[in-house]
């Protein structure tokens, strides 16, 4: 997947987000090192503090809460599957916007067009992707389980829409045939579903 570079968004958008008093790049480079280890709390720690800033940009942009939200659901879910490909040139902040940046702007061509992404494309391009040192395929296999067991884990009403939806591609018309309930209703469940699988990276541990 292509991300955009910072240096190519806007620089009223860089303006908007990278405010004063981004965190230590020493501390950031530690919860990286713990993240790529396995330590997916230490995600959460990483993500947390930039939560409601990207909010607020992409609600700014798309002028829908809903599908503002989204946006900063899927590109969490997108810096968490490559984060190994991080090179740390710039600070995760600063690479964390792009990658709001480039949803947002995938959303807004979207609105157009009505085609769509779907979280489950990563798998099906990692699965067959043979390249890599053992290393970082064993690291793929790492993400992938941890996606995988992160959708295994959600009520049944939610996981069954995230496999219809984005596994199986169905329409939200088609997906609401399928379960027997209304459109508004897929919509919800999705928009629902997507955030419970965010919070699992940013849950932290009891």
């Amino acid at each position: 997947m292509k991300f955009v570079c910072a240096r190519t968004m806007p620089p009223e958008t860089l303006s908007f987000l990278e405010p004063a008093g981004t965190e230590p790049e020493d501390w950031e480079s530690v919860l990286i090192d713990r993240t790529l280890q396995g330590r997916y709390d230490a995600f959460g720690d990483l993500v947390q503090p930039h939560l409601a800033l990207l909010n607020r940009y992409a609600q700014a942009r798309l002028r829908n809460p809903w599908e503002a939200e989204d946006a900063v659901q899927q590109s969490v879910l997108r810096a968490f599957r490559h984060l190994s490909k991080f090179r740390r040139q710039a600070s995760f902040k600063t690479w964390l916007s792009a990658i709001v940046w480039n949803e947002v702007s995938l959303i807004r061509r979207r609105q157009v067009s009505h085609s769509r992404e779907t979280i489950w494309g990563y798998v099906t391009a990692k699965l067959t992707d043979l390249s890599g040192s053992p290393h970082m395929l064993f690291q793929r296999r790492q993400e992938l389980d941890r996606l995988r067991g992160a959708v295994a884990a959600l009520p049944e009403k939610y996981r069954l829409v995230i496999e219809l939806r984005d596994l199986s591609e169905l329409s939200v018309g088609e997906t609401a045939r399928r379960l027997a309930i209304t459109t508004a209703t897929v919509k919800t469940r999705h928009h629902r579903a997507r955030k419970l699988l965010v919070r699992s990276f940013v849950r932290r541990p009891v």
